[in-house]
């Protein structure tokens, strides 16, 4: 199973990324982590990568492709993988089929206005990653993770005018790639303005679609996710009758909106 998430920032792409590849036991590999340790590391990529991420803007190619092939020679999953965040943009997509095949796209889908309001609630752990919101999922304690007591940041990333700077070289240079996959019927849109665990379960209902025989394999949600009023995962009968419409139907009306979306900010 080789699977490539995409979707705007905040759209819940590493928080979703993390569940599936613990539900089906693939490798995550997380574009945003590689550039951010490669940042910190001080390397030569890092540095060059660092003055587009500080201004919002995506990091050319010559970078990205270095580090995500790097990865995948150096690592394996029986399962498969789950790329998060890459490809962004089509000449991306081209160059990752030269080293490796893609199954299955689901890109996440939400309007661009509700994404600035979620920026601006995004929390951090610097110890272990884990990603919280102080609306929609906020720590036990203020300012501390739940995992390992850790204290939780904001990234320098998340303010307003940066995410929408992100926004709109997201439209200009990553809707190509979501056209491209949808080209070659390999993509399957989510909506992801609902709860984490919701998403969650959409996203694997559209696996099942596709792999249904893994049904009986995938392991629970964890429960740090789990919320109260979450439907419970569908039945592949129940999954048949609903989730070709709901994906198709806001494929077509999902790139006026969002383009609507950041004009308005």
């Amino acid at each position: 199973m080789r699977l490539v998430l995409l979707g705007p920032p905040m759209a819940g792409k590493g928080t979703q990324a993390s569940i599936l590849a613990e539900r089906f036991g693939l490798l995550h590999i997380a574009m945003g982590d590689l550039l951010r340790d490669s940042v910190a590391a001080d390397t030569s990529l890092g540095r060059k990568a660092k003055k587009y991420m500080d201004a919002g803007a995506l990091v050319p190619d010559a970078i990205v492709i270095g580090l995500i092939e790097g990865k995948l020679k150096t690592t394996n999953s029986e399962k498969g993988f789950i790329l998060d965040g890459f490809p962004r943009t089509v000449a991306q997509a081209k160059q990752l089929e030269e080293f490796t095949d893609v199954d299955l796209v689901l890109c996440l889908e939400i309007a661009f206005n509700r994404l600035v309001e979620r920026a601006t609630g995004r929390r951090i752990c610097r110890s272990c990653g884990a990603v919280y919101h102080m609306k929609n999922n906020p720590p036990k304690k203020p300012n501390v993770c739940d995992r390992d007591q850790g204290k939780l940041y904001s990234r320098n990333d998340d303010n307003a005018k940066v995410v929408q700077e992100r926004l709109r070289a997201y439209e200009a240079q990553t809707r190509p790639v979501i056209n491209y996959y949808s080209s070659r019927e390999k993509l399957k849109f989510v909506d992801s303005d609902v709860s984490i665990e919701e998403v969650g379960n959409r996203l694997v209902n559209t696996i099942l679609d596709r792999w249904p025989h893994l049904e009986t394999e995938i392991k629970p949600a964890p429960e740090q996710e789990a919320a109260p009023s979450a439907e419970p995962l569908k039945t592949k009968e129940a999954r048949k009758g609903r989730g070709t419409r709901r994906q198709h139907g806001r494929g077509r009306r999902g790139n006026v909106g969002k383009s609507r979306g950041i004009r308005g900010s």
